[in-house]
C-alpha cells in the first residue's frame, strides 16, 4: 500500500469513530468513556512501547497526553454528545489551521493564506452554528472549540517530544498512558466510575473496542508514520478530508442528518484547512 494510502486509511477511521461514539455516549458518561479509550489504547501499546523502550521525549509526551486526550479529547465527546459527530468534527479540526498560528509563538512566519484560511474557519463555523434548525448549538460549538484549542497545545508537545529525539511508538504509549492515569484519577475522586453502564453485550464492547484500537492505537500510528514518508503538509491535507467523510457517512448510515447548510460550513472549513497547510 503506497503511504498516501495510510493517511486516507487515517482519515477514514477518524470519520467513523466519531458517528458511532455519540451512540455509547448515550449510555457512559463521557469521562468513563474516555478512560475506557485511553486505557484500551495504552494495554494495546505495551508491548510495542517495550520493544521500543526510550526515555527520550518523555518529558513532552506526558503532558501532551494530558492536554489533547484527557482534556481535549474530553470536551470533543461532551460536544458530540451535545450536537453530534457531523458538526463536532469539522468545528474540532479547526486546530490544524490554530497549530499553524501557534507556530507564529515560536518565530515562524504565518503566510497570508492562513489569514484567509482564518476568515473562511470563521465563516464554516458560522454556519454550522445556524444549521440545527430550533437545537441550539453555541454550547456544543464553543466545546468543540476549546477542544481544538487543547489538541492544539498537545499537538505541538508532541512535535516537541519527536524532535527531542523520542520514538513516535513510545511518545504514542506515553501520551494515552498518561491521559489514561489522569482520567483514572479523576473518576477515583469524583467516584463517576460507579455509572459504568450495564446491560451491554460481549458483541457491543467486541465492536466499540475495535473502534478505539482503531481510533487511538492504529489511526494514530499510521498518522506518524505517513508523516515520516510524505511529510507533515500532505499528510495533513488528506487527513482532514475526514470531517466531511463524517458528515457524509453519519447522513448515508442514517446515524445524524446533516442539513445543506451543515455540509456547507464543513466543507468551507476542510477548504480552508487544505488552504493553511497547503500554501
Amino acid at each position: 500500500m503506497a503511504s498516501p494510502a495510510y493517511a486516507l486509511l487515517v482519515a477514514f477511521i477518524w470519520a467513523v469513530s466519531p458517528i458511532y461514539y455519540r451512540g455509547y455516549l448515550a449510555k457512559f458518561d463521557f469521562l468513563s468513556f474516555n478512560f475506557l479509550r485511553t486505557s484500551t489504547a495504552s494495554v494495546v501499546l505495551v508491548v510495542p512501547a517495550l520493544f521500543s523502550w526510550s526515555t527520550s521525549g518523555l518529558g513532552a509526551a506526558v503532558p501532551s497526553g494530558v492536554l489533547t486526550l484527557a482534556i481535549g479529547d474530553s470536551l470533543f465527546l461532551l460536544s458530540l454528545r451535545q450536537i453530534g459527530a457531523s458538526v463536532t468534527t469539522p468545528v474540532a479540526y479547526t486546530y490544524v489551521l490554530m497549530v499553524q498560528f501557534a507556530g507564529a509563538a515560536l518565530g515562524q512566519a504565518i503566510p497570508y493564506a492562513n489569514f484567509v484560511a482564518a476568515a473562511m474557519v470563521v465563516a464554516g463555523v458560522y454556519l454550522l452554528s445556524r444549521g440545527g434548525g430550533a437545537k441550539p448549538r453555541p454550547k456544543g460549538i464553543a466545546l468543540a472549540v476549546i477542544a481544538g484549542l487543547f489538541w492544539t497545545a498537545g499537538q505541538e508537545l508532541v512535535q516537541v517530544a519527536i524532535n527531542s529525539g523520542g520514538n513516535f511508538v513510545m511518545v504514542t504509549f506515553a501520551s494515552r498512558a498518561a491521559a489514561a492515569a489522569t482520567l483514572g484519577a479523576v473518576l477515583l475522586l469524583t467516584k463517576r466510575g460507579r455509572a459504568w453502564p450495564s446491560g451491554l453485550r460481549i458483541g457491543e464492547y467486541g465492536f466499540m473496542l475495535t473502534l478505539i484500537v482503531s481510533d487511538l492505537a492504529l489511526g494514530s500510528t499510521l498518522f506518524v508514520y505517513s508523516v515520516s514518508t510524505i511529510g507533515v503538509a500532505l499528510t495533513v491535507i488528506l487527513t482532514s478530508v475526514s470531517p466531511v467523510l463524517t458528515q457524509v457517512f453519519a447522513k448515508a448510515l442514517g446515524k445524524e442528518s446533516p442539513s445543506t447548510t451543515d455540509f456547507a460550513g464543513g466543507a468551507l472549513i476542510v477548504t480552508a484547512l487544505v488552504l493553511a497547510v497547503a500554501f
